[in-house]
């Protein structure tokens, strides 16, 4: 029933668009910023998964993973 908030940034030039992923599915996606929050209210069991953040522009693409486990 807590909240919990993941957070991604990058930099890069054009600026990145800043993508969050659980599994497959956007959840939410941003062009131009440099962070991007994804606030998840009330968190159940059903919420844990894997999360991955995107950053990318036409020189490359990069991202980072989290395992969130909700008992």
């Amino acid at each position: 029933g807590a909240q919990v908030e993941l957070g991604c940034s990058a930099e890069g030039r054009p600026p990145p668009l800043l993508t969050w992923f659980r599994g497959p599915q956007v959840l939410l996606e941003e062009p131009g910023v440099a962070a991007l929050r994804l606030h998840l209210p009330q968190v159940s069991p059903q919420d844990s998964g894997t999360y991955t953040c995107v950053a990318e522009n036409r020189h490359g693409r990069h991202n980072r993973s989290l395992e969130l486990h909700v008992a």
